[in-house]
C-alpha cells in the first residue's frame, strides 16, 4: 500500500526539485524518468498524466519514439476495457490475450481486435483463424460461462476474458477481471483487477490456480493520496467436465476474492488507530485532548 500526501509548499518544492533535475539530466534520463511517471498514472488519468510529463520536458518530441511502447504496457497492465462496435459484450486488452503490438483476442466475439494504444480505441476486427485451442476450448467457453455470471453478481460494472491454451499437455486457463469507478467530479477514481491461472489434465481430480489481485485508488482532492494493494493467492478445486471443473473453480475464486475485499475493509476500519497513526500523532500520549482554555487560565493565574 502506498499512502502520499502533499501541501501547496510541499508540491512547490517538488516541482522546483523537478525542474532542477531536468536541467540537469540528458535525454535519454528524461525519457526514461518521464516513462517512469506514465505507467505510475491511476486509473483513467493517463492522458492527465501525459499532458502534465509533457508539460515538464524541455522538448516533448522526446517521448515520440517511446510513446507506443509505454501506451501498450500501461494499457495492457491495467487491462483496458473497450467495446468493439456491434458487439454485446467488452473486452480486456491483456498480455494474455496478445497477439502483435496490436492485435488482442476476444474468444468470446470469436474475432481479434486490432487496438491503438494511443487513441486507446479498437480501430479494426478479423475473424479468429487458428488462435484458439479447439481441444481447450470447451472448457475455456465454461469458464468464461461461469466467470461472467460471478461477474455481474459481484461487480457493479466491469467485464472479464478468459482465454485457453496448453502447455506440455496440461489445459491452461486464464479468467481476468477488471472493474472500474472513475469520479473526476468527486476528485477520485479507483480500479480493481485480477487474474487467475487454472491448470489442470483433463481426467485428473485437481484444478490448481494461482491468482493475483491489484487494487489501485486515487483521491486528489486536498492533496494527493493512492491505495496501491496487491495480493497472490494458489487455491485448488475439483477437476472434471467442463461444466462443474468451472463451476467449482470461480467459487473458490470467489471467495479468495471476497476475502480479500473483507481484508481491505478491516484495514480501513483499523487504519485510524494504526496507519495513520505512525504518520501523524492524533492524541498526546495521555490519551486525551489538550484543554487550552485551562492551559490559558493557569497562565493568567501565574502572572497575577
Amino acid at each position: 500500500m502506498c499512502i502520499r500526501d502533499s501541501g501547496i509548499n510541499a508540491e512547490y518544492g517538488v516541482r522546483l526539485l523537478v525542474t532542477r533535475l531536468i536541467e540537469m539530466a540528458s535525454d535519454q534520463d528524461l525519457v526514461t524518468l518521464a516513462n517512469n511517471f506514465i505507467l505510475a498514472s491511476p486509473p483513467g488519468e493517463l492522458l492527465e498524466v501525459v499532458t502534465d510529463v509533457r508539460g515538464l520536458l524541455p522538448d516533448e518530441s522526446i517521448l515520440n519514439e517511446s510513446a507506443p511502447n509505454t501506451f501498450r504496457e500501461w494499457n495492457t497492465d491495467q487491462f483496458f476495457e473497450v467495446t468493439p462496435s456491434g458487439s454485446p459484450h467488452a473486452v480486456l486488452i491483456t498480455k494474455f490475450g496478445e497477439i502483435s503490438e496490436s492485435e488482442y483476442l476476444d474468444p468470446k466475439g470469436g474475432q481479434v481486435l486490432t487496438f491503438d494504444h494511443i487513441k486507446q480505441e479498437v480501430t479494426g476486427t478479423r475473424p479468429i483463424s487458428g488462435e484458439l485451442d479447439e481441444e481447450v476450448e470447451p472448457f475455456r467457453a465454461q469458464f468464461e460461462g461461469s466467470a461472467s455470471q460471478y461477474l455481474a453478481e459481484t461487480f457493479e460494472n466491469g467485464a472479464c476474458t478468459v482465454y485457453g491454451s496448453q502447455e506440455d499437455g496440461t489445459h491452461v486457463i486464464t479468467v481476468c477481471f477488471s472493474s472500474s469507478q472513475f469520479n473526476p467530479k468527486s476528485l477520485w477514481t479507483g480500479r480493481w483487477r485480477s487474474y487467475w491461472v487454472c491448470k489442470f489434465r483433463p481426467g485428473t481430480e485437481e484444478v490448481k490456480i494461482s491468482g493475483n489481485i491489484r487494487i489501485n485508488v486515487h483521491l486528489y482532492e486536498d492533496g494527493n493520496v493512492q491505495l496501491r494493494a496487491e495480493f497472490k493467492k494458489d487455491l485448488r478445486s475439483p477437476c472434471g467436465p467442463p461444466a462443474p471443473c468451472a463451476q467449482e473453480a470461480l467459487k473458490e475464486i470467489g471467495k479468495a476474492e471476497q476475502e480479500y475485499q473483507l481484508a481491505i475493509e478491516n484495514l480501513y476500519a483499523t487504519m485510524g488507530d494504526s496507519t495513520f497513526k505512525a504518520l501523524r500523532r492524533v492524541l498526546p500520549v495521555t490519551k486525551t485532548k489538550i484543554d487550552w482554555d485551562k492551559i490559558y487560565t493557569y497562565k493568567v493565574a501565574d502572572k497575577k
